[in-house]
């Protein structure tokens, strides 16, 4: 089975995610473009 990690800094600020469910991944990975998008 995979894993997917993913980490993302913006300033000090740095979040880090691992999961091996790809749904959840998918569902986090569109929260987090949603959020980046609507400071922009």
């Amino acid at each position: 089975m995979s894993e997917y990690v993913f980490k993302m800094k913006k300033g000090e600020v740095e979040i880090e995610l691992k999961s091996d469910d790809s749904k959840f991944i998918e569902e986090q990975l569109n929260k987090w473009r949603e959020a980046l998008l609507k400071e922009v």
